[in-house]
């Protein structure tokens, strides 16, 4: 198997919610909606997923947790502290609800958290060690 993530989704109870707080809100462009439990947004590197939790509960036969933070966050970084600045005042005018204030990190960086329609966390942070190509993935460095 290759060593990849081909989709991400994220399970909520409001899918329409959920999705205008990312297409309307941040500004992301939905590439397929082929019903109102699913949404799918085409990501670098892949699919990003929003589903419906009782859809997926009758898809896969069991019920689904209803916790959606804690186990789980989701990460965007960005190319500057300015840049982590800009776009987590956006997630707040876009709905989002704040965690933690844009601040230097422990481990060096810069970072923020939010949360996002349907209860999921949204780190928004700025790595210096970590380079964005300009399709904007993120370039690992080599291990030591």
């Amino acid at each position: 198997m290759d060593q990849r993530i081909s989709v991400t989704t994220l399970v909520v109870e409001d899918v329409a919610a959920t999705r205008r707080f990312f297409e309307e809100g941040l500004g992301w462009q939905v590439n397929s909606a082929p019903g109102p439990d699913v949404v799918f947004f085409q990501i670098t590197g892949g699919v990003f997923a929003l589903y419906g939790r009782a859809a997926l509960a009758e898809e896969i036969g069991r019920p689904v947790t209803e916790t959606p933070t804690g186990a789980i966050t989701l990460a965007w970084n960005g190319r500057s502290e300015d840049e982590v600045d800009k776009s987590f005042l956006a997630a707040l005018s876009a709905g989002a609800r704040p965690v933690k204030e844009p601040q230097k990190a422990f481990w060096g960086g810069y970072s923020s958290y939010v949360e996002i329609p349907g209860g999921h966390l949204l780190e928004i942070a700025y790595n210096p060690f970590w380079s964005i190509d300009p399709q904007g993935s993120v370039l690992l460095p080599p291990a030591q």
